[in-house]
Parts: structure tokens; sequence; C-alpha cells
């Protein structure tokens, strides 16, 4: 295995991390389709924005086409996490009855092509879009399939020109240039191993059931919508041919070569040569159906493997590269048009290929990642019917199979939890290590062309950026648009409560203890008051309400279990009203929340064992915090309060009967959640916004006691709105999954004012 001057620096100078830190950016485009397999007539979901801000989420060739462009990442799993969640963030704003197309080869296309709607982007872009239909075959235009843009990392090429080759070439630029130049040929070159191994195209359209299958229809030069050919000689041959092609009519613009790779810089093609390749883009891949976003993640990583290959292997005599390069062409051409449910002629160069491969990994160390995926690929040569083409060859109703493939892949990212049970309609694929807040953000941002990086998922920080400005975003809506101060004093109970006290608003009396010994020797006070209210002063989930005080014992027990899990014991006074939750953006109430104490209404029929396993069996309740409604314990309190109402775990609770497990209504402790954004009196909604823009708080959570939230507030009596507290990083996700009542989208709405024009 001899290595060129470049593959001898690399290893000289312990480059080779780096020629394996390749930068990787994906376009995958889908048609959107009915449930019939049929284009969508629909235009492009406004939801996404202006084409010209959203690069994430944007039209193709026709109004139904939809690009998804991923940014760039270092890492495939950063890079697929991107993918999956750009993918479920679109099917999340699909319209009820629509899907994405699982197939690079075409739906159900009307027998009259021209009534397709085009993308209507801006006149010139449409202009463009309505000539090449006229020019071309529409319904080439209208397959799809995955771009892979690969630059190499710009460290290695500093590394190599500043140690050894900046006497070799006339400049830096020249000298990448080289290496770009020799990663193009080699994928012209291995073009044929990659639509063996990747093909799923065996028709142009899945409704063609007669014509003979083919590895990949869609990558055949038949299939094809434009015949030129790039000149990978050098990058000025191929700036002249693509130019001269442009000139000649053969190509509209030179956005039409429709080759299988393309270079890219920063300027325009014609000055390409003077300022820089910057990056590679792969042309060649289609969707794999068996993928819900359409990508094997083993196909970006041969990709990847390929590139280091080409980089440290001798790259082909100039002379020789356009006869090289028209074998390859013929030999892919050769490879397309097999069945791809038999062995292939080249199954034996496959192999050796391969082969070639392992050895370069394990001679030179890169990851044991690629070992294995190697091995994995060999047995789609060994037996041709593991390939993504055969697999879909074989299905004697490849438009039933599509649709039932489009179908699953919508349901899981979008039905309601009551219709999949086992589903998690809250997770946003790509992100799950998030909390759900956050990761409602990030769906949100998505979908609005918003890129979103996750500093650091333990903590829950992303970084939004659009059109670069950045927001940073801490636990799902703490942001900087509010005061860092006060934002840090917020965190503490007792602190909060004064600060709400000295705006003038109503709070509970209270009294911290740094003891449990202290608490309890105040038993008989807080008995002489008839109830009291227990918070964990430095830890924001752990409440107990007592509305009447339970014999000492059991408080005892409650108060040193309290202080196992904080260091200091808040104690309020009991507030007798509902426990409302105001959700503050941009300085206005978005949404209001109910939150009623875990209970369990009785059938009549079922034990209370029984209602609470089928309560806690709903699909968005589960462990605090981890799902959107927590399920309801069975811990010391539930057990007292069960035991208040004579019952145990095997009794059956009267029909219509609500058996309250708790008295507090906290988000961490099974409580209910009911939407009340439309039913609140509007003065609560204007005391509320009227405390928070006093705070000089943009995002906040405002915690509010309202026995009648119909009844006006009025200045004469204010205990008719008792503060409990605030919160300058509030949850999301209560408003957007409640138990009852109207969804409401604040993700969305935050979003929106952090990148307020």
């Amino acid at each position: 295995m001899e290595l060129d001057a470049v593959g001898k620096a690399i290893v000289q100078y312990h480059l080779v991390p780096l020629v394996h830190q390749t930068n990787l950016g994906l376009e995958v485009t889908m048609q959107r389709v009915d449930r019939q397999g049929h284009l969508a007539t629909t235009p492009h979901p406004q939801r996404f924005g202006s084409p010209q801000q959203n690069r994430q989420l944007r039209p193709g060739f026709a109004a139904s086409t939809l690009k998804i462009a991923t940014p760039v990442r270092h890492t495939i799993p950063t890079l697929m996490a991107d993918l999956n969640g750009l993918n479920m963030a679109a099917r999340r704003t699909l319209a009820a009855d629509e899907q994405l197309w699982p197939l690079s080869s075409t739906p159900v296309l009307p027998e009259d092509l021209s009534t397709i709607q085009l993308a209507d982007v801006d006149q010139t872009s449409y202009q463009h879009r309505r000539d090449l239909a006229q020019q071309t075959d529409l319904q080439k235009l209208l397959t799809t399939g995955t771009h892979v843009n690969l630059s190499l990392n710009e460290q290695l090429f500093t590394r190599l020109y500043t140690e050894v080759f900046h006497q070799q070439y006339h400049s830096y630029v020249d000298f990448r240039n080289a290496i770009y130049l020799k990663v193009a040929q080699g994928f012209v070159r291995m073009n044929w191993l990659i639509q063996y191994l990747f093909g799923a195209s065996p028709r142009l359209a899945v409704t063609d059931t007669k014509t003979r299958p083919r590895r990949s229809s869609v990558q055949h030069p038949d299939g094809r919508y434009q015949p030129i050919t790039g000149d990978y000689t050098t990058i000025d041959r191929y700036v002249a041919k693509l130019t001269a092609a442009v000139r000649q009519k053969q190509l509209l613009s030179v956005n039409d070569f429709d080759g299988p790779v393309r270079f890219h810089s920063n300027g325009q093609l014609a000055t390409m040569a003077r300022q820089g390749v910057y990056y590679v883009e792969y042309r060649g891949l289609d969707l794999d159906p068996t993928k819900a976003n359409g990508v094997d993640a083993n196909a970006i990583a041969l990709m990847r493997l390929l590139a280091s290959y080409f980089v440290m292997m001798p790259g082909l005599p100039t002379k020789l590269v356009p006869q090289v390069n028209a074998q390859a062409d013929q030999l892919t051409q050769q490879v397309l048009a097999e069945n791809p449910t038999t062995a292939s002629a080249q199954a034996i160069p496959a192999a050796q290929v391969l082969d070639a491969l392992a050895d370069f990994v394990k001679v030179y160390g890169l990851p044991n990642d690629d070992a294995v995926l190697l091995k994995q690929l060999k047995q789609r040569v060994t037996d041709p019917k593991k390939t993504p083409s055969a697999r879909i060859a074989s299905e004697s109703e490849p438009l039933t199979w599509a649709l039932q493939q489009a179908t699953n892949y919508q349901v899981a990212a979008t039905e309601r939890p009551f219709e999949r049970p086992f589903e998690r309609p809250f997770e946003l694929d790509g992100f799950t290590g998030l909390d759900i807040s956050s990761q409602q953000v990030v769906q949100a941002a998505l979908t609005r062309g918003i890129q979103a990086d996750v500093i650091d998922e333990s903590a829950n920080i992303l970084r939004l950026t659009k059109l670069g400005q950045s927001r940073l975003v801490v636990n799902g809506s703490g942001t900087d648009l509010n005061p860092q101060a006060l934002t840090t004093v917020l965190q503490h109970k007792a602190a909060a409560k004064q600060v709400l006290a000295e705006h003038g608003v109503q709070v509970p009396a209270s009294q911290t203890y740094h003891s449990a010994n202290q608490l309890i020797d105040d038993y008989d006070r807080y008995v002489q008051a008839g109830g009291i209210v227990l918070k964990a002063a430095d830890a924001t989930h752990k409440v107990v309400v007592f509305r009447i005080m339970p014999e000492r014992q059991l408080f005892e027990q409650v108060v040193r279990q309290l202080f196992e899990q904080t260091r200091a014991v808040m104690a309020e006074e009991v507030v007798v009203a509902s426990s409302y939750r105001f959700l503050v953006i941009g300085g206005h109430v978005q949404a209001i929340v109910e939150r009623l104490p875990a209970n369990i209404v009785g059938d009549g029929r079922s034990t209370v064992e029984a209602l609470l396993a089928r309560k806690n069996g709903r699909a968005l309740r589960g462990p605090a915090f981890q799902y959107p409604q927590s399920e309801l314990q069975l811990g010391t309190i539930e057990r007292y309060r069960l035991a208040s109402y004579h019952l145990d775990l095997d009794s059956v609770v009267s029909r219509g009967t609500q058996i309250l497990l708790r008295e507090d209504a906290t988000f961490g402790n099974g409580a209910d959640v009911l939407d009340a954004t439309d039913d609140m009196h509007q003065s609560y909604i204007e005391a509320v916004e009227k405390l928070v823009a006093d705070l000089q708080l943009s995002v906040a959570g405002v915690d509010v006691m309202i026995p009648n939230l119909y009844a006006e507030l009025v200045p004469e009596h204010p205990e008719m709105a008792v503060y409990l507290g605030i919160h300058a990083a509030p949850y999301l996700y209560p408003h957007l999954f409640p138990t009852f009542g109207t969804a409401r989208t604040v993700a969305d709405t935050l979003v929106e004012t952090l990148f307020a024009e």
C-alpha cells in the first residue's frame, strides 16, 4: 500500500486523525405526497417561512419538493442527529393528509405533467424552473436523493503546506485545489461501488411495473436530466467545460450540471481556480426507504473513509484522467443497469476494494467503527439481496410497500398519543438527551431554518443561530432576554418571595427552617393555623401541602424526609384556591394552565391499584420532568390521603368519585394540567404582565393562587390573587402537552421572540 507524497507527509507528521475529521453536510430532497402517493398540491408550508431565510427546509424544483439541509458537522452522529431532528420537525408541519415519499423514484404523477406546480420562490428562479421543465423530461426533475457535501479539516491543509508543500505549489490555494481534485477523481472512479452498495431505485417511477429493474434507475444516465459529464482533469478544465456548456446552451446555468461530483467555492465558477475549492459535493445517493430520514449513516461513513483514502493514496497522472474517468463512467453505467437481485459482474473487484480499505484502516489506525462498517458492507457484495435496491425490487407491490413505509414514518412522528400509546410524541429524534422543553425549542428553531447547536446536553444549553445572530437558551426557556442577576436571585424561593412582596403583590406568610427538629417543634403552632405548605427552599420540586394538619408522627416523618433531600424548608400558610401557572414571553401572557392535584376517578369496577396503573399508562405520563405529565406516585403522602378516604389499593372506587392523592398541585407530583388561557379574566393577565414588566423580565413563569378565575381582580381584594413564586426559566412543556384543553405553541413564540426584528 504505497502512499503518495501527501500520504507520507500525513504519516510523518502524525496527521492521520485530521484526515478523518471531515466536515460533512447533507442535502436530502423528498416529495410531499398524499396518502395515496400522489404529489401534494398544497404550497410550500408557510410555517417554514421565507426560503431566502430558511435554508434548512426549503422548496426544491416543484412546489411539492422539500429540501432538507443540515448544518456542517464534524461527526456523523451529530450530523445524523440534525437530519433526524429536521426530518421530524418537517413531518410535524405537514398538512394532516400529507407525508414524505420515501423513494428516489417518483411517486404517482398526474397524466398531464404540465399541471404540476413548480416552486415559486422568486420570479428569476421560477422562470428558470419553467425553462428547465420545457427543455427536460419533467419526470427526471422530480426524482429525489441525497447530496453529501464534504470538506477536509483546514488544519490538515495548513500543516501540510507549511511543513512540506509550500515550495512545490505556487500558492496555498493551488495546494488545496490539488487535494480536492484528487478526492473528486476518486469519487468518480468509485461511483460504481457506491451505487452497488446504496442504489435504491429499481425503476424511475414507482408505478412502472414493466421495465426491467436496475440497481439505480435514478442515478443511471437514462434517469439524469442532463447528459453533460464533468471534466475532472484540472480545476480549470472543469470550469471551462461547464462554462462552454452554458454558452452552447447545453445547460441553462452551471447549477444545472447533474454530474455525480461538483466542486464548490465561495465565489463564482469562473474564479474557482483562483479563489479555491471550498468543498466537494457528491450527488449520487438514492434515498434509503428503510430509514425515516432517507439516509443510511453507513453511506456517509463510507464517503468519509473514501475521502481519507483518496487524500493519502496516489492520484492519477493528469494525462490519464480523461481516459480513466470515461472508463469509470462506463463501469458505473454497467453496474447501475444490472438486475439488483443478482450477483454483480463487479463482485470480485468490489470485495477487493473493500479489503484494500480494511487494510488502510488497520495500517493507519483509523477508528474501529470503519473496520466494522466494511465488514457489514462486504455482506452486500457476497449477498446482493441485502442491497437496498434488491429489497425494493423484491416487493411484489412497490407502490403499496412505499406508501406503507411513508405512513409508518409519518405516524411515528405525528400521531396523537391516544392513537399511538407506545410513541413519545414529545420527543425530537436526534435531541432526546435534552429536557422536554429544550427539545421543543429545537423543533421550533429547526422548522424556521434556525441552526440549533447543543453546547452541553447534560445542562440543556443550546445555541440558536439565525443569519449570523446567536442566542443561548438554558433549560428550554432561560435566555439572555432576562437580567442575569435577577435570574439568579429568583432561583431561591425565599428571595423570589421577597422580590414579589417588594413589588406590592400578595404573597403567603412563611418561615424558613434549617433543621428538622426546629420545624417539628412548631407543630402545635401549625395545628392552630389549620394547615401548612412545606417547600424545599433550595430544590424546586419538593412540595407537600396539608390543608388539615396530620398526626404528629406523620408530620415528623414527612419533615425528616424533606430534610434528607434539602438543607432548608420553607413553611407557608395554606392558601385555599386553585393553582395557576402564567407563562409570559416577550412581556405578554402567552399561556395559562391550572394545576389539579394528583387524583384518580372511579368507574365503579376498578380497584385503586388498577386506576393508578391505567392513568400512569398514558403516553404522556412518566417519570417527572422526563415526560410532560408526571406519573402518580404511591408514597407516604398518597397512602395517607387514601387512608383518609378509608381506601386501600384493593378498594373499588365508586363511579365518578374523585380521590385526591395529594393536596399540592405541582408539575412534578402527578398533577393534571388544564389549559385555562381563554378562561382567565383579563384583570389577572394584566396584573401578571405589569409585575413581569416591573421586574424587567421578558420570559417568566408566575404561580398564582386564584379562587375564581372568572371574577375580576380588584384592588380592594388583593387576596383574590396570591403569588406563590416566579421563575425566570419556566417550563414550556405543560403548555405544549396539557392533560386537558388546547395545546399552546409557546416554543414557537419563544423562538420568534428571541429573533424578533
